[in-house]
């Protein structure tokens, strides 16, 4: 169902700037279920990745834990897709096509931590997941890789590739492509790469501290920024050699956590012609209203919020909460009209810790709506 303010930007509607008279689009925020735990056989999903296509396509995937919400049980790897419009009427998030199952379990495995990402030189898909025999065992698994050249219509069947990258637990959320070409995926103890369209993958570098969920984007200048999870806040790295080697870890305070995963992504470069340079960052934040929010959670994942920063990481200046209450992982892509998609785990009430992951929801959002009407998307 459209927000208020969706309806209004539907209606035509748009902000006029009294300084130069430019029009500029009305905030909107949209929200839809994609994924809803009890529904298709699947008992609880977790774990989204979003991609946007190069067609426009929005393509949804998460984890389907078939006979409980922990981690380890028998799980699929599944997918829904939104087509960008029908008979011109744009669709990107508002409908949904049934639900693919791209990996079953069969024998009980656990197939974890979907990682999509595309190859914006032909369009192709990949998408890189753990494999988890029984017993499952929360350590570095097997590296599979499926890939779509049909816009995520029909897929290959998986590849084992750990031969070339090792055990490494994967991301979550999506990888990316550098300004090189390279396909870079993160991983917990750093990233993996492909120089060859997706064909061999190699490892970096392990970088130091303590191993967990990370998330890497590139930076104006060629340097990856690693974002890591933390207990109170989130911990960065820097590589300046394309990811083969890291920096030390360092906290990041003005990036506080709920030792949770968090998402991270480009928004705008002024290279390809925008007025600025923007980051996005999104993750739940513990303790906004602790008067109203009780739980037996020590995690605490609570009001998923999303920052912007215009200094490549440096700061973070703009905060909004996109959800109050109960909410987890995340992952965020860009839509063609430059607004943002959002894909995250969300609880209605509070039942306990797995209260958290009743449905996987999609929203979207455009900068007006994240800044306040303080900042449009302008080009040169």
């Amino acid at each position: 169902m459209l927000s208020k303010l969706a309806v209004v930007v539907s209606l035509g509607l748009s902000l006029v700037s009294p300084a130069t008279g430019r029009q500029f689009p009305a905030p909107f925020f949209e929200e839809t279920p994609v994924f809803v735990s009890g529904q298709d056989h699947i008992n609880t999903y977790r774990i989204p990745a979003l991609i946007c296509s190069e067609k426009g396509t929005l393509l949804a995937f998460s984890e389907g834990r078939r006979s409980g919400s922990k981690d380890g049980v028998p799980t699929d790897i599944v997918l829904k897709r939104s087509v960008g419009a029908v008979d011109g009427v744009p669709r990107q998030g508002t409908a949904w096509r049934p639900m693919q199952t791209l990996i079953r379990s069969k024998h009980g495995e656990a197939y974890m931590n979907p990682l999509p990402l595309i190859d914006r030189t032909d369009g192709t898909i990949y998408l890189l997941v753990n494999y988890y025999p029984q017993p499952y065992a929360d350590l570095p698994a097997e590296i599979w890789l499926l890939k779509s050249q049909d816009d995520g219509e029909t897929w290959t069947g998986p590849v084992n590739i750990t031969r070339g990258t090792g055990k490494h637990e994967l991301g979550p959320s999506a990888g990316i492509q550098l300004h090189s070409g390279r396909l870079v995926a993160a991983v917990y103890d750093g990233v993996i790469f492909s120089d060859d369209h997706g064909k061999t993958w190699k490892p970096s570098r392990k970088a130091t501290g303590a191993v967990s969920e990370t998330q890497v984007v590139e930076l104006v200048d060629g340097t990856l920024l690693l974002n890591r999870r933390g207990k109170i806040t989130r911990r960065v790295m820097r590589s300046e050699d394309d990811g083969l080697t890291w920096s030390e870890p360092k906290a990041a305070p003005e990036l506080p956590d709920a030792d949770c995963q968090g998402t991270l992504i480009r928004y705008t470069r002024e290279d390809d012609g925008y007025t600025k340079n923007r980051l996005l960052f999104a993750n739940p934040v513990a303790g906004m209203n602790p008067k109203t929010i009780q739980t037996s959670d020590p995690r605490g994942r609570f009001n998923i919020t999303v920052r912007l920063s215009y200094d490549e990481g440096k700061s973070w200046p703009v905060a909004k909460l996109v959800k109050p209450g109960p909410a987890a992982y995340s992952s965020m892509t860009v839509l063609p009209d430059g607004s943002i998609g959002m894909l995250y785990e969300v609880g209605d009430n509070i039942h306990g810790y797995f209260g958290h992951y009743q449905k996987v929801v999609f929203a979207r959002f455009n900068l007006e709506w994240l800044t306040d009407g303080k900042d449009h998307m302008e080009k040169k």
